[in-house]
């Protein structure tokens, strides 16, 4: 399907402007800021063979610099115009221009103000040639750069301030740059910030920035940037782990995945304003197209086969006195229409300037394939509508950048006449354009790219995206899966663990065993028993455990220390099938307390401290150890929540013999001591105090 670019053109309505139109035949001095230097032939035919002909054209005080702008610059290559920078002809030669060399150019004075023009032609030559003329400095246009030591497309962030700088930006000497407009393609135009500016994105996507500068001498810059700025898209974390359930101290694992996602986007282009057509002859009437959907530095290569068209709807009273020409953003031009054709009707105009109303505008198209002549070859009373040749080959475009800002300029070159373009466009080959315009980001699959966070990970599985938990606690639990792509946009995506279960404590009254019953109490922690199952788990030699299938039975008989273990199995309600197993252990002693009567403190992990056993099972037992000399070396008082007294001396006490008192809190309950060297022993009121000696031995 082809793809076809077109303008709809409003409609503004100018007031009447009459110019002054000099013939280089017949005006050989002339002083003025504004006019139209033309040919013999003036609008409506060509110059002729033979002419020899020389104009002196001076700037009106108090301006010291004139400029021709040649609108219009068609010779054959038997003619020649010679320019010279000042009122005579043995001033500085300025240049000897034949064919279009000048056309769409500019010509300044430097010295006086002045510029003589001298033109020859040779035998059955014929052509044309217009320059506007003004006074002042003529545009050296600025040149705009912008962040010139990052490589493009720039990478952003949803919501990310992105900086942009032009400060390498070039200017005329003399002259500073005055103005920056922005244009942050996504609607947002900035012309406030200056040459720094700072834009966020709240969309991901392609984003075009250009930026147009102009500088103290009013003139802007005509290169364009297309400056690609990338805004990721939010990536997809289709199958990451979500919310679950899990009992307290087992284990899970927990998986992190993330994709990029790929973003698409067709070319787009900004469509110009309208143009009307009035007559007036102090300066051409111009409208833009602005593209930017073309490939970054596409150009056109052979505008032969790359242009298909050009196209205009217009109406105007007076083809004669026109110039229609295309110019590409690097300022190449096409003249497709130069004059002649005398009085025929372009569409169907109201041929009264009194009228500034619309008349009905027809479609004209030039193409390089045409070959049925020009307008002027076809010049009737109106002109039919359809497809013509160019004046100018289409060539003349090779080598121009594909995006950035096209124009079409109309010159009227004589009074009595106006028009209007209704609509214009530029058809190029459908196969310059480029495919959608795609990226997606990516993501690295190691731990400095996506990790888990989280209070209980035991295990980070070595890439970071496969990681193992163990919660210790019941309650929830979030973890966030991280991931940093390589736009450096982070995201993250965090799931709740609820872990359940039951984690039930057992009471023993009394702490130990010395012949009187020892009931064990077990607390839930809330947790219904309704919910659970339960088992105790005990060696049972030696032992009678009564009430064992409640959560509170009682020991009546043990001969040794036994360790008791509540096995809990906990149904969880509204969670199908997830049953949690938890255990608690109590050691129960007996009554049996052992004093040592030797140890060897060398770290090999036998008898490497001098401990009391059983001692722990009275609370408020205390422990002391000297040296020889009365020295005190250790002491000790058993807590609430047992534990037996240890001495770890390591390098801090000598080989030899030490001595210990040692003060047993009994009560009631039975007492059996085993004293290595039956040391003497004293009982009061249920407290019964030992006293003896033991060695430490060293390697």
């Amino acid at each position: 399907m082809k793809q076809q670019i077109l303008l709809v053109i409003t409609f503004f309505v100018l007031s009447h402007v009459n110019g002054q139109e000099i013939n280089i035949a017949t005006v050989n001095d002339y002083t003025a800021c504004d006019g139209v230097i033309v040919d013999s032939g003036l609008s409506a035919a060509d110059y002729g063979p033979n002419e020899n002909h020389s104009i002196t054209w001076c700037a009106e005080d108090p301006e010291t610099i004139l400029n021709f702008y040649w609108v219009v610059f068609d010779l054959d290559l038997a003619s020649t115009i010679t320019i010279y920078d000042g009122d005579t002809n043995t001033d500085p030669l300025i240049g000897i221009f034949t064919g279009n060399e000048l056309q769409g150019q500019d010509i300044t004075s430097t010295l006086e103000g002045c510029i003589t023009i001298e033109f020859v032609s040779g035998a059955g030559s014929s052509g044309n040639f217009g320059a506007y003329a003004t006074c002042g400095e003529p545009c050296e246009r600025p040149f705009a750069i912008v962040n010139p030591t990052e490589a493009q497309p720039m990478h952003a962030c949803i919501g990310e301030e992105v900086y942009l700088e032009s400060l390498s930006s070039t200017v005329a000497d003399g002259q500073e740059i005055v103005e920056w407009v922005w244009t942050l393609g996504d609607g947002t135009i900035d012309d406030t910030s200056g040459p720094i500016v700072s834009h966020s994105y709240s969309q991901p996507g392609l984003y075009v920035m250009n930026l147009d500068i102009t500088d103290s001498n009013d003139c802007s810059n005509l290169n364009i940037l297309d400056y690609q700025i990338l805004v990721s898209t939010e990536p997809d974390f289709t199958g990451t782990s979500g919310d679950f359930t899990m009992c307290v101290g087992d284990e899970a694992n927990i998986t992190g995945l993330v994709e990029g996602v790929l973003y698409t986007a067709k070319p787009t282009v900004d469509f110009g304003g309208g143009l009307f057509i009035p007559d007036d002859q102090s300066g051409c009437f111009s409208s833009q197209l602005t593209f930017t959907s073309f490939y970054p530095g596409a150009i056109v290569n052979d505008a032969n086969q790359d242009i298909s068209e050009a196209f205009i709807n217009f109406e105007h009273s007076y083809m004669g006195d026109l110039t229609i020409t295309f110019i590409c953003p690097s300022g190449q031009s096409i003249l497709v229409h130069q004059q002649g054709g005398n009085g025929t009707y372009l569409g169907e105009p109201i041929d009264n300037d009194a009228d500034l109303n619309p008349g009905v505008g027809y479609d004209y198209f030039w193409s390089p394939l045409a070959t049925n002549g020009t307008w002027v070859d076809n010049a009737v009373g109106t002109l039919p509508s359809g497809t013509y040749e160019s004046v100018q080959p289409f060539s003349n475009l090779n080598g121009c950048p594909l995006n950035g800002t096209w124009e079409i300029e109309v010159c009227d070159l004589w009074a009595s006449d106006n028009g209007f373009i209704f609509d214009w466009s530029l058809q190029f080959d459908p196969d310059l354009y480029p495919e959608a315009v795609s990226f997606t980001p990516t993501f690295g699959p190691e731990c400095d790219s996506t990790w888990w966070d989280g209070p209980s990970i035991i295990d980070d599985g070595g890439d970071c995206n496969i990681v193992t938990i163990s919660p210790q606690n019941i309650g929830t639990e979030t973890y966030t899966y991280r991931a940093r792509n390589d736009f450096g946009c982070l995201y993250e995506q965090s799931l709740d663990v609820n872990v359940v279960g039951v984690l039930p404590t057992i009471i023993a009254t009394p702490p130990q065993f010395c012949g009187t019953d020892v009931e064990l109490s077990t607390d839930l922690n809330g947790v219904d028993p309704e919910d659970c199952t339960f088992s105790w788990d005990f060696n049972s030699n030696g032992v009678t455990l009564e009430d064992s299938g409640t959560l509170n039975p009682t020991i009546t008989e043990m001969d040794n220390p036994t360790d008791f273990t509540i096995v809990v199995d906990y149904d969880v309600p509204g969670v199908t099938g997830l049953v949690c197993s938890n255990d608690f252990t109590v050691g129960i002693e007996t009554c049996e307390i052992t004093i040592p009567n030797v140890f060897t403190p060398n770290n090999d992990a036998i008898n490497d401290t001098w401990t009391v056993d059983g001692l722990g099972s009275f609370v408020n037992s205390k422990v002391w150890v000297y040296d020889r000399w009365g020295v005190l070396m250790f002491s000790d008082q058993v807590g609430a929540n047992g534990g037996d007294p240890i001495w770890d001396p390591r390098e801090d006490a000598s080989a030899g013999v030490y001595y210990y008192v040692i003060e047993i809190h009994h009560g009631n309950s039975d007492l059996i001591v085993i004293d290595q060297f039956d040391e003497d022993s004293t009982d009061n009121d249920g407290v019964t105090t030992y006293s003896g000696s033991f060695t430490l031995i060293r390697d």
